[in-house]
């Protein structure tokens, strides 16, 4: 028992030193990686959600909201799992020696390129298994195949890319690929959609419901543990999800709404993303974050409604159906 633990302690195989590697060629592997971090789903989510682009998708508000719970989802599930385990990361992997570039493309390197907090399971492996692999089934762009080898594709990226800039060991990422395709397999199990016409679908409410029994598992692992490091994702995911089940639940035909104009949704994003930056930033106790998470992903999935009730939806916006 004493080995097992302690291979898990070192996870050796895997790490990978970047020395003698080119900036450009570190810095790509870091822009790939942000195929798996939250800040990307937040923006393509919203966007497919507030925009609504059927030749993608045929319910494309009920599948933005479903990747939305999805994303909830996992971010909820790794964080219980990273503060259970408490593995930690290879030693260099919130380290990085910033290339002589312009300002803010340095800054990006080193944001890009560096982590902190615990590494076991890979949080980017799980959610973009999570992610892509929902959106073979979920997305009606090319075939499946195509979709399949995508979705295959960018995870194998993401992953690689988590062990080549030394911020994962490679069981991380094996481990929270294997997970990721567990829990998927389970929410397509529980959380499919009833409606005959959404069949093959996820049903939103039961994912952010999922979400937010998780996203309770990981702040009381949070607490139980003493270990804090992760107490701000587990209480985003968890207003967050709370956000998701009041905004989806309040609405009764999201697909019979207008799109927004691309200057309003410019202009909700600001003002949603830079809420949720804000609380980051200034590191808010666990209810201010749970209130303020919520509130985001609540006005996301409810803007449409008030943008039609305003009267900015006229005959020449889009209808998401």
């Amino acid at each position: 028992m004493f080995r097992f633990a302690l291979s898990l302690q070192t996870r050796g195989f895997g790490e990978l030193a970047l020395a003698n590697a080119p900036d450009a060629l570190v810095f790509l592997f870091g822009l790939a990686t942000q195929l798996g971090d939250q800040w990307f789903y937040f923006v393509a989510f919203t966007s497919l959600y507030w925009l609504c682009r059927p030749r993608i998708t045929a319910r494309p508000r009920r599948t933005a909201a479903s990747f939305v719970g999805l994303a909830l989802g996992s971010l909820a599930l790794v964080t219980a799992l990273k503060v259970g385990f408490a593995l930690p990361r290879p030693p260099t992997a919130a380290v990085a020696d910033a290339p002589a570039w312009p300002s803010p493309l340095s800054d990006l390197f080193v944001s890009f390129t560096t982590d902190d907090g615990f590494g076991f399971p890979s949080g980017h492996a799980l959610g973009t298994t999570v992610v892509y692999g929902a959106a073979v089934s979920l997305l009606d762009l090319w075939d499946r195949r195509r979709r399949l080898v995508a979705a295959a594709v960018a995870v194998g990226i993401v992953s690689l890319s988590r062990i080549f800039l030394g911020v994962h060991y490679g069981v991380d990422v094996v481990v929270g690929v294997l997970l990721g395709l567990g829990f998927l397999k389970a929410v397509f199990l529980v959380a499919g959609a009833d409606d005959p016409d959404a069949a093959g679908h996820l049903d939103p409410a039961r994912l952010f419901a999922i979400a937010a029994g998780l996203s309770v598992l990981a702040l009381a692992a949070v607490f139980a543990t003493g270990l804090s490091g992760h107490t701000e994702n587990a209480a985003a995911a968890l207003g967050g999800s709370l956000g998701g089940l009041a905004g989806w639940t309040r609405l009764a035909d999201h697909e019979s709404l207008p799109t927004l104009s691309p200057p309003v949704a410019l202009v909700a994003f600001l003002g949603a993303g830079g809420l949720w930056v804000g609380v980051d930033v200034v590191d808010a106790s666990v209810p201010v974050t749970v209130l303020a998470t919520a509130a985001v992903v609540a006005f996301i999935l409810v803007a449409p409604r008030a943008y039609d009730r305003l009267g900015l939806g006229d005959g020449a916006s889009l209808r998401a159906d």
